[in-house]
């Protein structure tokens, strides 16, 4: 647990303790303005909270579901056009993930330790790690493509295919977005300016079958200038406005009537910006909803099934060397 919550206690001081300079700076370009061949290496750590509140024939169940993610990742610069857009190669390293359900033992899924108990999730997560994936980044941040799934799919597997627990590209791109670069960012920027970027992203399912997306309105804000070990670093804090959408089409046939209604949603954040590199050096992000499903009951004489999900999410990215 150290090696998790050290780099997370890193990431709190700087942002509380940064010192900022005066706001009257000149224009600041918050695009990617790379070198070939400059890379860095980030550790990432999520947490997820679920909490489940259900109703069945008047009775009441609550369980509560955690998942951890934590891992190692680097990002490095390939080539660099004219235009300043760039192909980077995106790693994974290490990658863990912990599930507790209610009062059940934890399972753990670690790359670096595969249990044998599950071989399609330990066959992926070994393809993950040795799979590098190739990005390709516009010049205003905003990632492009990504390559190399179809040699990840094929070396995790046809269990893993089986399975559909493969990330598709979509997935990876939202990956790649939350690392190095700031999306959409000016060419020229002032603290106190803004800029808006809308994206739509898988998000887990909130009903078993039913593919479910979120549509990210991120509002970016260049909060501050400051420095961190004579290095300039800008401030970028972000708000988002997220409308989670569940689709219920690909449900099976005479699946009862249901109905889902997200609300409560919130999602808010913090980027650390290099501005001598210009990459990321941390980024920290709070994501919450509340969803209410309620499933018609078998017969019209019995009560429907309710179901309510309170749903946390807190992610933090830290650089732990550059080159």
């Amino acid at each position: 647990m150290k090696k998790t919550i050290a780099p997370l206690l890193l990431i709190l001081a700087l942002f509380v303790a940064m010192p900022t300079l005066g706001q009257d700076a000149e224009p600041t370009n918050l695009r990617p303005q790379w070198t070939a061949g400059q890379s860095a290496s980030y550790d990432f750590w999520g947490k997820t909270t679920k909490q489940e509140t259900a109703q069945i024939l008047g009775q009441e169940k609550s369980e509560t579901t955690t998942f951890i993610s934590e891992g190692k990742v680097t990002w490095r610069v390939d080539t660099v056009n004219d235009d300043g857009s760039a192909t980077c190669t995106m790693r994974l390293r290490l990658i863990k993930f912990t599930i507790k359900a209610g009062k059940g033992d934890p399972i753990t899924f670690d790359s670096d330790n595969p249990s044998g108990d599950r071989p399609a999730f330990d066959n992926l997560m070994s393809a993950m790690t040795q799979s590098p994936l190739t990005v390709t980044v516009n010049a205003d941040g905003t990632i492009e493509t990504v390559e190399g799934i179809d040699a990840l799919a094929t070396a995790a597997g046809s269990e893993a295919a089986d399975a559909d627990i493969i990330p598709e590209e979509l997935d990876f791109k939202e990956t790649a977005s939350d690392l190095a670069t700031l999306i959409a960012a000016p060419a020229s920027a002032t603290p106190g300016q803004t800029w808006n970027t809308t994206n739509t992203w898988n998000h887990e399912d909130v009903f078993p079958n039913a593919q479910t997306k979120a549509k990210w309105d991120t509002t970016f804000t260049f909060d501050s200038l400051g420095m961190i070990a004579g290095v300039p670093i800008a401030t970028i804090k972000t708000k988002s406005d997220v409308d989670i959408q569940v689709d219920l089409s690909e449900l099976p046939e005479g699946a009862p009537d249901i109905d889902i209604r997200i609300s409560d949603t919130s999602a808010s954040g913090e980027v650390l910006f290099d501005l001598s590199r210009h990459e990321t050096v941390a980024r920290n992000e709070m994501m919450s909803y509340t969803a209410a499903i309620t499933v018609a009951p078998p017969r019209p004489e019995l009560p429907a099934i309710t179901v309510r999900i309170v749903e946390t999410n807190q992610s933090q990215l830290l650089r732990v060397s550059e080159e």
